[in-house]
């Protein structure tokens, strides 16, 4: 027997709750429409593709598995690092608060997305773009490891909201569209590089003095924008049963400033970029009308 995955059965759910509201509101003839201010509230799950994450320092340390001789100076300018971030299905939530003007809604929203991220190595090159080149004798050893916990996107939005009127039933299908700002967060950014000697007994000075750690989280805020579609079910005058649609477009995060626990450069400072922060949501939500 095939299990359905998360996402499948959201999707399940979906249908099979907009089918009962069919069923249920089939029969009803037309009612006055909740209007005035409400309130609402959303959960749900969200989905986003695969992230890009780009790093950079001013690293000038030559490694000791590392052949710089080719370099100018015999040292490099910095690093540039790249991964690729697979984030999974994550939660969503939503509040908000708005107001009825006829056909059109205006709606000040609050909403958190977070997925869960799995980081994944593509390439590392000096500052300038060129290759390291490895050293042919080298009694140093070396290990590392680079994880991330979780992206969360906190949204501060404004929405515009067009409700389309169905004689004689209780659905109210929409589209929508809205822009704010988004607070991310990519947590738990963690690095490490620790050296070791293949043989002590031969040349190998100090390998600790190559070591560096990085754990912490990175922080921005980007501007978004977002476009809605939905279907409300009016179960009152005062109370609707809804599901909404989103697609939410948020700015990149730029070099955003890092640092680390320690260092071969005492004070070093790293920069990341992450792209493709776009992600889509669908929400069951409930909406309740104060009036006018």
């Amino acid at each position: 027997m095939r299990f359905l995955s998360r996402k499948q059965c959201g999707i399940t759910a979906a249908l099979a709750v907009c089918a009962f509201l069919s069923a249920a509101g089939a029969g009803y003839a037309q009612e006055t429409k909740p209007a005035g201010w409400y309130v609402g509230l959303g959960l749900g799950i969200n989905k986003t593709s695969t992230l890009e994450q780009a790093g950079h320092n001013r690293d000038n340390t030559c490694y000791p598995e590392d052949d710089c001789s080719h370099l100018a100076g015999g040292a490099p300018e910095g690093y540039r690092w790249y991964y690729d971030l697979d984030a999974d299905d994550g939660a969503a939530f939503e509040i908000s608060v708005g107001r009825t003007l006829g056909a059109f809604r205006l709606e000040l929203a609050l909403a958190q997305r977070k997925n869960d991220v799995e980081q994944k190595f593509t390439d590392i090159t000096y500052l300038d773009g060129s290759r390291s080149m490895p050293r042919p004798v080298s009694n140093y050893e070396s290990r590392a490891s680079a994880s991330v916990d979780a992206l969360t996107t906190r949204t501060l939005s404004l929405n515009a909201y067009y409700d389309f009127s169905l004689a004689g039933s209780r659905f109210t299908p929409y589209l929508g569209a809205g822009a704010g700002v988004s607070f991310v967060e990519l947590s738990g950014v963690y690095f490490e590089a620790w050296y070791s000697c293949k043989n002590p007994a031969s040349d190998c000075d100090m390998p600790e003095q190559y070591n560096g750690r990085q754990n912490e989280d990175l922080t921005d805020t980007v501007l978004s924008a977002h476009l809605h579609a939905g279907l409300d079910y009016r179960m009152s005058d005062k109370m609707q049963l809804g599901l909404k649609l989103t697609y939410s477009v948020v700015g990149d995060m730029e070099d955003v400033k890092g640092g680390y626990d320690f260092h071969p450069v005492a004070g070093l400072s790293n920069f990341t970029t992450i792209s493709g922060m776009n992600h889509w949501s669908v929400m069951f939500g409930v909406k309740y009308f104060f009036g006018e």
